[in-house]
């Protein structure tokens, strides 16, 4: 699944489904036209914003004052969760967070500038903060080294960067996404363990959807 992104993402470090195999030919027709990628807007480039923070306990939710214009990185933390964690909201990403129990966690937001979240809803049974940071608080994954995570989290990739080898090892649904300054795509979607060399054109952000597992990420 693959996202042109009109416009550009100036990332701070700097500043898919494939087509279907064909089973046959009619003879005297032409082969349909591919279809055109779905046009996105990119998130403005990035500049400091003070972190927002709220904290609750139980069902709620809260107004979000994050700059309507500016790419953000949303963590929820709910270290005595038993229950669901879902965590949704009015922009463009909608979804957040799906989880079982205690839950710690990082997703980007503000991806679609046409879309920004104004309000977060939190489905939870524990005391729970949700933070908003922006590009200052993602960790960069140095190429050559082997960094190691848990759950969702959001990671930056430099400049120079051609592939990522990205291993997993969850009974869940893992996911790897990418975003740069010209395109957003899933990388990976599966369910278990996980060890695959995927291609990303640094710079970049790297955004990995397993709640219950662990991963390493190692650019190079």
């Amino acid at each position: 699944m693959k996202i042109r992104l009109a416009g550009v993402l100036v990332l701070a470090l700097a500043a898919g489904c494939a087509p279907s195999t064909g089973y046959g030919t009619i003879v005297g027709e032409a082969p349909p036209a591919p279809m055109a990628p779905t046009p996105s807007p990119a998130p403005p480039a990035p500049h400091e914003v003070p972190t927002e923070t709220h904290s609750g306990k139980g069902p709620g939710g809260f107004e979000v004052t994050w700059p309507k214009d500016q790419l953000g990185f949303f963590t929820f933390d709910c270290p005595k969760c038993e229950s669901n964690v879902i965590i949704s909201t009015d922009g463009g990403e909608f979804g957040l967070v799906n989880a079982i129990g205690s839950y710690k966690g990082t997703t980007w937001l503000n991806t679609y500038p046409d879309q920004p979240t104004t309000r977060i809803t939190v489905v939870a049974d524990g005391a729970w903060t949700a933070t908003i940071a922006d590009y200052r608080s993602v960790p960069t994954a140095e190429p050559g080294q082997e960094t190691k995570g848990k759950g969702d989290a959001v990671l930056r990739v430099p400049a120079g960067t051609a592939s990522v080898k990205f291993t997993a090892r969850s009974k869940g649904n893992v996911a790897l996404w990418v975003m740069t300054d010209e395109m957003r795509d899933l990388l990976v979607n599966e369910i278990g363990d996980q060890d695959r060399t995927v291609p990303v054109d640094g710079p970049a952000y790297l955004k990995v959807d397993d709640w219950e597992g662990t991963w390493t990420v190692t650019p190079s």
